[in-house]
């Protein structure tokens, strides 16, 4: 009997651990961002002010090397959100969604690089967020309209490389 409840511990103890591990994990990477924008405070209006991107911008290469660094925050948060409680994961969602829909250059940069990012495939598709019309494809057709609603992809839980998707 002790040796089961030790066992029930240990679990709930190392889960404990897990999600605090998880949780300090995002905040590291969301902390690198920080420090980005404030060393760079030029280029923040570019993911939180809905600044579109031109191709002759002289902040073009910096801008797309830190949406490359969000979208890849935002998939690695994607495919721990199972490790947050309800009321993290809810802002952490809340957070992911707000971004991406307000930022040109997060969007660009993900319809350039779609396949890099089956869990925010998935979270746009759940959200329904609408890629601006600069950052859709032909006739009008967004990035989540071609790959498709329910796409395979977002099944495997963000993890590129895993079977059973495509």
């Amino acid at each position: 009997m002790a040796s089961l409840l030790s066992a029930v511990y240990s679990y709930r103890l190392s889960r404990q651990s897990h999600h605090v591990a998880t949780y300090h994990g995002v905040i590291g990477l969301l902390r690198e961002l920080d420090k980005t924008f404030i060393e760079h405070p030029e280029i923040r209006p570019y993911f939180y002010g809905g600044k579109p991107l031109a191709a002759d911008d002289p902040q073009l290469p910096r801008v797309q090397a830190v949406a490359e660094l969000v979208l890849d925050s935002f998939e690695w948060i994607w495919y721990k959100r199972k490790s947050f409680d309800a009321e993290n994961g809810g802002g952490w969602k809340a957070y992911m969604v707000d971004t991406f829909s307000s930022s040109p250059a997060l969007q660009t940069h993900y319809a350039k690089s779609a396949s890099w990012y089956p869990g925010i495939t998935r979270l746009i598709a759940d959200c329904s967020i609408a890629l601006g019309r600069d950052v859709a494809g032909a006739g009008g057709v967004g990035v989540v309209d071609r790959l498709g609603r329910g796409d395979p992809a977002g099944d495997r839980e963000g993890r590129p490389g895993e079977d059973g998707g495509d």
